[in-house]
C-alpha cells in the first residue's frame, strides 16, 4: 500500500508542478499546428492533381484532334445523320462536364498561386454536309402561265468565209 501512496505522490506532483500546464499547453499548439500545416499540404496536393490532369486532358485532347484531323485528311467520311445526333449530344455533355471542370481548375490554379492557364485553341471544323432542321415546306401549287407564242430564233447564217472557198473551188 505504501507502494500506491509513493507512487500516486509522485504522480500528483508531476501533474501538479508549474511547468506541467505550460507543457500541455505548448504541446497542444504544436499538435494543431502540424495539424493545420498538413491539411493545407493535403490540399495543395489535391490542387496540383486537378491540374496535372488538366495537362493531361489538354495534351490528349490535343493530340486526338490532329489524329482527327489526319484522319478525316485522308478522305474516308461516312458521317449519318444518327451520328451527327449522336455528336451533337455527346458536345452538349462535354461541354457541361468542361465548364465544371474549368471553374474548378481556376480554383485549383488560385490555390497554388499560379495563373489561369491559356485556353485550347480550336482545330479547324472538319467541312460536314449541312443537315436542315427545317420543317419540310408545304407543297407548291405549279400554276402554268398562259400560252405565250415565242419568238423564233434566227438559225445560224451560213460561213461566208466556206461559201467563198466553196465558189473558188467549183
Amino acid at each position: 500500500m505504501d507502494k500506491i501512496k509513493e507512487q500516486a505522490n509522485q504522480v500528483s506532483q508531476l501533474v501538479f508542478a508549474s511547468d506541467t500546464g505550460e507543457l500541455y499547453k505548448k504541446t497542444f499548439i504544436r499538435t494543431w499546428e502540424i495539424l493545420k500545416e498538413t491539411g493545407i499540404l493535403l490540399w495543395l496536393v489535391i490542387c496540383l492533381t486537378f491540374v496535372g490532369a488538366e495537362w493531361f486532358y489538354r495534351s490528349s485532347v490535343g493530340l486526338g484532334r490532329n489524329v482527327r484531323v489526319w484522319y478525316n485528311g485522308l478522305g474516308e467520311k461516312t458521317e449519318k445523320s444518327e451520328a451527327q445526333s449522336a455528336a451533337s449530344t455527346g458536345q452538349a455533355v462535354l461541354d457541361t462536364v468542361q465548364s465544371g471542370a474549368t471553374y474548378l481548375l481556376s480554383q485549383a490554379r488560385k490555390q497554388l498561386g499560379l495563373k489561369d492557364s491559356e485556353p485550347l485553341p480550336t482545330a479547324p471544323a472538319p467541312s460536314q454536309p449541312a443537315v436542315d432542321s427545317s420543317p419540310p415546306a408545304p407543297a407548291a401549287v405549279k400554276v402554268e402561265p398562259a400560252a405565250v407564242a415565242e419568238p423564233e430564233l434566227e438559225s445560224d447564217p451560213p460561213d461566208l468565209d466556206q461559201s467563198d472557198e466553196d465558189d473558188a473551188n467549183a
